[in-house]
């Protein structure tokens, strides 16, 4: 027996596949209690966190909540594109 659930076409599903989460789901990715989570969400909303999406049963869209985590952990400037780094010659080859 899978532990994933099957979409309407009967395809099977990994729980991180799902884009709009619920206040206990997106608890549950971070790491914290669900009680916890929603204690602490009107100060992270303030911060920028991403609202509930009511067109999505109130639930948040998680590759925004992600990226909001990702940017106050201060990962968002590892995405940064960079420039290449100059190529070194060495006996005539580039290297």
């Amino acid at each position: 027996m899978n532990h994933y659930p099957a979409n309407k076409r009967g395809f099977l599903m990994a729980k991180s596949d799902k884009l709009y989460v619920t206040d206990a789901e997106c608890a549950e990715r971070i790491g914290l209690q669900t009680q916890d989570f929603k204690d602490m969400l009107p100060t992270l909303e303030r911060s920028g966190f991403p609202f509930r999406d009511p067109l999505f049963k109130d639930r948040h869209y998680w590759p925004a909540v992600r990226a909001f985590l990702d940017k106050r952990a201060g990962l968002a400037s590892s995405f940064v594109q960079r420039k290449p780094s100059v190529p070194v010659v060495k006996d005539g080859k580039v290297w």
